[in-house]
């Protein structure tokens, strides 16, 4: 069976560029029939904090992308949460203590700190040259009696070639002289992320990993411990990273964007699963992106692309603009009385048909549906026109008004044509006529049709506010 994950570390909220993995994760094991993970990295023991992780499943369920096993409900394979699986870390260490496959380094920060600039002067890539490798029994016994606390680094081949075969960007070669040995193990004895995040993956059976390019080398560093452990590896699958307008990185360190953010200001989940799925993936023009089933049926890591997506609001807003119009006017209604329960004999009052029809325009230019609302209140409240300038008492106000009372038919096309062929009756500029109608009626200065208005405010509500000033 599939079994992709998402391994988030609690060091802050979830970001676009996590998002978008998660969903990809999501999406193949789906689309796949398979189960998606979700495991929480904390071996950052001095920035990694519960409420984080909390918040992290919390999006993550707000958005869609429900997982099959997680240290909240469990599973076959749990614990989810790293920093209650240090028991697992310590018995695979010791194989690889035992085997010989680590060493203990003894180098201090500042040997390394001079190793990388006089290996970055030289034009090569840092690495670590091995001082520490072929230290004798005795040597190591001596430098631990004169309280010397080793951090332990795994002895990656001397010479050769590894060839990743990754599934979005093919195989790639890797010269073994050129990666260096790399620490599985702290000084404090807790186990670094490479060597937790492959034990991790073997013993949960993960199968599929989908992340971010900038990992590349680290699946190399894994598969060499799954291998050194006699453990499966999985197959990995590197997406390019997002980037910023300017072409930096996107992350949480940076500023990125997170996604409770967009949530309390009203974006709507099926919005942002449109935008990410576009951030690398380039699906079939037929795909409703704002359907989450047909997106699972189209998903594919041949689609992706090799080139990093730029994270752009514009976008975001596009779907979310999309989204708000598809959930539809009843929906809005629903949402407003929520978000004021005064309201609700007012609406129910009013032409529901017209209203709909109303706030299915008056939507199309708003994001959210607070924008809506606050775009839509002089239909449950009579607007302020204190502070009107506007003569809003025109000679030919009482007319319109008698002629208003006696229109049989209180349709949008029928006030249309009546008022149309009143104002042409009587020479009226549409300017002079339709302005201060629409300030009686509305309070703002531009917005739907008149006749639409009038239609979803009701005869009485209309004739009430053109006779009140």
């Amino acid at each position: 069976m599939i079994r992709t994950r998402f391994a988030p570390s609690p060091t802050g909220l979830l970001h676009i560029g996590g998002a978008r993995t998660a969903l990809f994760n999501w999406l193949f094991a789906k689309k796949n029939r398979g189960q998606f993970i979700l495991r929480i990295e904390d071996t950052d023991q001095e920035r990694s904090r519960h409420e984080y992780a909390e918040m992290l499943n919390e999006d993550l369920t707000w958005l869609g992308l429900c997982s099959d096993e997680n240290p909240w409900s469990g599973g076959s394979y749990g614990p989810y949460t790293q920093s209650q699986r240090f028991e697992y870390y310590e018995h695979y260490l010791k194989i690889l203590k035992e085997k010989g496959a680590i060493y203990p380094c003894f180098c201090t920060p500042e040997q390394l700190a001079e190793d990388r600039r006089q290996q970055l002067e030289k034009s090569k890539p840092p690495r670590y040259e091995g001082r520490c490798r072929f230290l004798s029994t005795e040597e190591i016994g001596e430098k631990i009696a004169k309280g010397e606390r080793p951090c332990w680094r795994f002895a990656v081949p001397e010479s050769g070639f590894f060839v990743l075969s990754d599934l979005i960007h093919g195989d790639i070669s890797f010269d073994y002289a050129e990666i260096g040995d790399f620490v599985v193990q702290r000084s404090d004895n807790w186990p670094t992320y490479l060597f937790t995040a492959a034990l991790d993956d073997a013993l949960m059976h993960i199968t599929h990993v989908i992340r971010g390019d900038e990992h590349i080398k680290n699946a190399v560093l894994q598969i060499l411990i799954q291998k050194a452990l006699g453990l499966p590896s999985p197959f990995f699958g590197h997406v390019p990273m997002i980037v910023s307008m300017d072409r930096q990185k996107l992350s949480k360190r940076t500023g990125a964007d997170a996604i409770r953010e967009f949530r309390e200001k009203g974006y709507l989940p099926e919005a942002l699963i449109a935008y990410l799925s576009t951030l690398s993936w380039a699906p079939d023009s037929s795909v409703n992106l704002l359907d989450k089933e047909e997106i699972i049926m189209a998903f594919s890591l041949e689609r992706i692309a090799s080139s990093s997506p730029v994270h752009d609001e514009t976008h975001l807003d596009h779907w979310q603009s999309q989204a708000l119009r598809a959930r539809g006017p009843q929906w809005l209604l629903e949402e407003f009385i929520k978000l004021d329960s005064s309201i609700t004999a007012k609406i129910l009052a009013m032409n529901l048909r017209f209203l709909h029809l109303l706030l299915e325009d008056i939507s199309g230019a708003c994001l959210t549906v607070l924008e809506v609302l606050e775009s839509s209140k002089w239909l449950f409240d009579s607007p302020d026109l204190s502070e009107v300038k506007e003569n809003l008492s025109p000679e030919w106000k009482p007319e319109i008004i008698e002629i208003l009372r006696q229109t049989q038919e209180w349709e949008p096309a029928i006030l249309d044509k009546t008022l149309r062929s009143w104002q042409k009756g009587k020479k009226l500029k549409g300017k002079e006529f339709f302005h201060p109608l629409r300030l009686l009626l509305s309070g703002e200065e531009k917005g739907p049709a008149i006749p639409l208005e009038m239609a979803a405010l009701g005869r009485s509500e209309t004739l009430r506010r053109l006779e009140r000033a």
